[in-house]
């Protein structure tokens, strides 16, 4: 087991330093000039002249490197620059950012895995019946249209027509039940299907006939070995999810107006603001590594065999 923590921390940090050093040369690459971009908020006229003396006092003269090596080492010290836009801290920018995130991430994975887990049981365990075909229809249409049709729809019938919610987000848990709503629908139609195969696979194998011969209840068949045996698939595509709400739900967050980290992203992408881009990035990667991480971890908690093929 000590074997396999260290591999794979050494893979998350090859990982990790792969993904910031591709992010920071891409921004090294890009046309737009970010000292003229730090002239312009300031309403100075950048000259030539002037435009060489900001690139030299904000280090963009030096070998792409250098400049590399002093932000990693100003990233371990949770320093990761300033934004153009606002001139805030990139540190403080990501963390007034990341509580609507979690809190929307984390409501909605709990409404997505209380709903998905019961449904997907029940139409594996009774599939081609009324209940089975109706959650199947429900599923393949909900997760044929987009979020954002989703979400504007919501807008237009509870906040337009009803008049249940604000337009805006409102403060409090009352801004979050539409954007979690929508979010939950849409993964709700995936991961229903997901856990109807994973659990109908499982049924299907030979263990199961042979279990229902000893005379073992349906119940204990269910509960003891096919969910236990399904609870790895499902857990990686609970990490992925998780992994990726993290990193904010740009469309949802823009159309309910929560100041989380996907509407922070979408707008230093417009602003061209790449020190707070770079901290985004830094920030996706962790939150897909580290919860990768945990998810493999948690093989070896779920499955004996992990265990023992971690130790060799």
């Amino acid at each position: 087991m000590i074997r396999f923590l260290l591999r794979k921390l050494g893979l998350f940090l090859l990982i990790f330093i792969g993904i910031t050093f591709l992010s920071f040369s891409l921004t090294y690459l890009s046309p737009s000039d970010p000292a003229e971009i730090q002239l312009n908020k300031t309403g100075v006229a950048p000259t030539e002249e002037l435009l060489e003396q900001t690139r030299e006092e904000m280090g963009l003269n030096r070998p792409l490197l250098v400049r590399y090596g002093d932000w990693l080492s100003g990233l371990l010290t949770g320093q990761m620059g300033v934004s153009l836009r606002n001139g805030q801290p990139v540190a403080q920018e990501l963390l007034q950012a990341l509580p609507p995130t979690a809190i929307l991430t984390a409501a909605s994975m709990a409404v997505v895995l209380l709903v998905s887990l019961p449904l997907g049981i029940l139409c594996a365990r009774f599939p081609n019946r009324l209940l089975d075909g109706g959650v199947r229809f429900l599923t393949y249409f909900f997760s044929s249209l987009p979020s954002f049709f989703l979400a504007l729809a919501a807008l237009y019938v509870f906040s337009v027509r009803l008049g249940w919610f604000t337009v805006l987000a409102a403060p409090g848990a009352e801004g979050y039940v539409m954007p979690v709503a929508v979010l939950s629908l849409s993964l709700s139609a995936w991961y229903i299907r997901q856990v109807r195969g994973v659990v109908r696979t499982e049924l299907s194998q030979g263990y199961i006939e042979g279990a229902r011969a000893r005379g073992v209840s349906e119940r204990r068949i269910l509960f003891a070995h096919v969910l236990k045996n399904s609870l790895l698939p499902i857990l990686t595509l609970a990490g992925i999810s998780l992994a990726s709400m993290l990193g904010g739900t740009t469309i949802v967050e823009n159309i309910f107006s929560i100041r989380g980290l996907g509407r922070l992203a979408l707008e230093a992408i417009t602003a061209r603001d790449y020190p707070v881009i770079q901290g985004y990035v830094v920030w996706m990667a962790l939150a897909f590594l580290v919860v990768n991480f945990l998810v493999d971890l948690s093989y070896g908690l779920i499955d004996p065999r992990v265990r023992r093929g971690a130790g060799k």
